[in-house]
């Protein structure tokens, strides 16, 4: 007896075994975690569906019970709507990410040619000389007050253009009224045009954010909320559906700025600020991503863009995204007196929040400076005592982005009575000692 139990344990470990380490693979699900989702509400998106086009769309439950998307879709655009409708009737949790398969037109397939072209033309740009070029877009107020609540955007886009001014970049900025999607895309259009692979270039874009839906990859993208992407039509309603894809049709799309921040230069830096940040960076892992992981069960949060305030007793916030182009090039050689063959030296992103977290800021705008006690910045934390620290440090942004950072993270703990965390982060290709905005 003792024998033939010995043999049974010998069985049964490397089935305990394997389960355990099938359980710590990426992408794993516990089949027991079912999502239990009621028909109606299947019926209800399939409604939304019909509704909005979608004739060869359809859902389905995945193995875990969330609804995933089947059927074929004319283009991405139509995969877009339908996540989001889904995502807004039963939830981003019970939203299955699996892409569809059967989707008739590629963006890539069209975008792949013109990044040939435009790679072509700047090969042939390259002699020509350098100069600053910036856009700088930001909103306080936006004309959905009641969907999208008022932020700091625009007290903080006001600080970076004036600090860039000085840096001498040719700035053109987008405050509040200003910054409708219109303006904005043509905004990015010309600059794109005006772009060389001499150039230094900075982006920055502080707005709301809106959901994110998956892109093929299992990675998500977001959109932009412009001062216009909500209207009296979305104060009126209270379909929350509705009024997402009303945001969604009328945000700017993320993937433009990201191509801009693409485009062949000199030296890029990038620190947009908007809400959804934590999906665009979960491929680069720091210290502050993994501590929020783990605070969360592991796992990612979402929430609704409008259902809930964004505001405290003692702070407002806001959530920041940037993109990243896997650029990794280091160098420059003078090859005349008057022009500098000045090919893709360096990188540098900055973003206010960790993955997960939100932006903060104080509630009624104003807040001490770090730096002199009779100085008062309005806007949020991180910007603002950003470029204060820039300021102090004659543009250099390695000291800069390190007392701001602490600075930060201790206010957030502070305002929030401990709740939040936000830790500020950086990317870059570009030593520190050489990376100087002056």
């Amino acid at each position: 007896m003792k024998r033939l139990i010995a043999r049974l344990a010998c069985l049964i470990a490397p089935v305990l075994l394997s389960a355990c380490a099938a359980s710590s693979l990426p992408g794993f699900q516990n089949a027991y975690r079912a999502y239990n989702v009621p028909e109606p509400l299947v019926q209800q998106i399939k409604l939304k569906f019909a509704t909005h086009g979608l004739t060869q769309a359809s859902v389905a439950r995945d193995n875990t019970g969330r609804i995933q998307l089947i059927g074929t879709y004319r283009d991405e655009d139509q995969v877009d709507t339908a996540f989001l409708i889904v995502q807004s009737i039963v939830g981003i949790k019970s939203t299955s990410p699996f892409y569809p398969e059967h989707v008739l037109k590629k963006r890539w397939d069209t975008e792949a040619g013109k990044a040939l072209a435009a790679y072509n033309r700047a090969q042939a740009e390259k002699a020509t000389q350098p100069v600053k070029r910036a856009l700088v877009v930001g909103i306080n107020h936006f004309a959905d007050p009641y969907h999208l609540p008022d932020i700091q955007g625009a007290d903080d886009a006001e600080v970076v253009q004036h600090y860039l001014e000085r840096a001498g970049y040719r700035v053109t900025a987008l405050l509040n009224q200003q910054a409708t999607k219109a303006n904005i895309e043509a905004a990015i259009a010309r600059l794109n045009e005006q772009i060389r692979p001499n150039d230094d270039v900075f982006i920055y874009v502080s707005s709301h954010g809106n959901m994110p839906v998956p892109v093929p990859g299992d990675k998500r993208k977001m959109s932009i909320m412009a001062y216009d992407s909500g209207n009296e039509e979305t104060v009126r309603s209270n379909d929350g559906p509705e009024i997402i894809l009303h945001f969604q049709q009328h945000a700017v799309p993320d993937t433009l700025v990201q191509d801009l921040a693409r485009k062949p230069s000199h030296v890029t830096r990038v620190v947009i600020d908007t809400c959804y940040s934590g999906d665009m960076l979960n491929d680069i892992v720091d210290e502050g991503a993994a501590y929020v992981r783990r605070t969360n069960g592991n796992r990612n949060e979402y929430e609704g863009i409008s259902l809930a305030s964004w505001t405290g007793d003692s702070y407002t916030s806001k959530g920041i995204r940037f993109s990243d182009d896997g650029v990794q090039q280091t160098g420059g050689t003078q090859k005349a007196r008057t022009v500098i063959d000045r090919s893709r030296a360096g990188y540098n992103i900055i973003t206010a929040t960790s993955p997960n977290e939100e932006s903060l800021g104080p509630k009624n705008g104003t807040f001490e400076s770090p730096l002199a006690h009779d100085q008062v910045l309005k806007g949020s934390f991180f910007t603002q005592s950003l470029f204060a620290y820039l300021d102090h440090y004659h543009g250099q942004l390695a000291p800069a982005f390190r007392d701001a950072s602490r600075f930060t993270s201790e206010k957030a703990q502070e305002v929030s009575k401990g709740e939040r965390h936000q830790v500020p982060r950086e990317w870059s290709t570009i030593p520190p000692d050489q990376n100087d905005l002056q």
